[in-house]
């Protein structure tokens, strides 16, 4: 991963961008259940040194190799660049399980191109897991294809959220699918997307979300069959986001579930 790269296929960043793993995984293996000191940041989410450590050292590599693009980050900000390409990171996507010896979490790695995501790697590191998601490819699991389950009726849904106060004053709609579907699970944060892109869930539905938090997550879905938009089914994109986020194994699915939530 050395050597400045001005310009690159999509693939090409794409390798480069699951190759980082090899890096944020030593560092969170070195305090995940190591009791490490948990901060409160202004916003009042919990933050350690491993999520500062991490960052620092994905945008360390990713500046020296792709000098010309934007990074932003939930703990640094953003580092303005004068390519097409922006990298939005999540060092760790569910630090309250990691301080909890949870192994439930991960690092959310997205690369966007004028503000729409092309790649996502979702990895959880403790499960030795990584998802890859590249925009026009099939989405992979430790490098095998897999698929969304396409589940067609929310009443034969197995759906998914963090959890109910993180949905905060949202919470009611949520519930309105919850006596609906199948199953609900709660816990997992982006653990619960990857599962939905390897079939292992149908629905997430999510609010209060951050670009960083959401990013990584849209190519992985699309990748697997499954589809992602807002709430109110705008696209995500940097531009225009409200926080929200519904992700579902089929199109027949996220329509019934957005008639639900609106």
């Amino acid at each position: 991963m050395t050597g400045t790269r001005a310009e690159s296929s999509l693939s090409e960043i794409a390798r480069f961008a699951s190759s980082l793993t090899s890096i944020s995984r030593p560092i969170i293996e070195t305090w995940f259940r190591q009791l490490p000191d948990v901060e409160r940041k202004d916003d009042a989410s919990p933050v350690t040194i491993a999520d500062k450590s991490v960052e620092a050292s994905l945008r360390k590599a990713i500046a020296e190799t792709f000098p010309s693009h934007s990074i932003i980050g939930e703990e640094e900000g953003s580092a303005s660049g004068s390519g097409p390409y922006t990298w939005v990171i999540d060092p760790i996507d569910g630090t309250r399980a990691f301080s909890c010896g949870n192994p439930l979490f991960g690092t959310l790695i997205a690369v966007l191109h004028e503000s729409k995501p092309v790649i996502g790697v979702v990895d959880l590191p403790m499960l030795d897991a990584t998802w890859l998601g590249i925009a026009g490819d099939a989405t992979t699991l430790n490098g095998k294809p897999v698929k969304a389950a396409g589940t067609l009726r929310l009443a034969d849904a197995r759906i998914a959220t963090t959890s109910a106060s993180a949905l905060a004053d949202d919470y009611p709609k949520f519930e309105k699918l919850n006596k609906v579907a199948r199953v609900t699970s709660y816990g997992g944060d982006c653990a619960n997307y990857a599962h939905l892109a390897a079939g292992w869930c149908d629905l997430v539905a999510e609010t209060h979300l951050k670009t960083y938090d959401i990013m990584a997550i849209i190519p992985v879905i699309e990748g697997a069959g499954g589809v992602v938009s807002q709430w109110n089914g705008k696209p995500i994109t940097l531009d225009d986001y409200d926080g929200t986020a519904l992700a579902s194994a089929s199109r027949s699915l996220h329509d019934e579930a957005m008639a639900i939530l609106a």
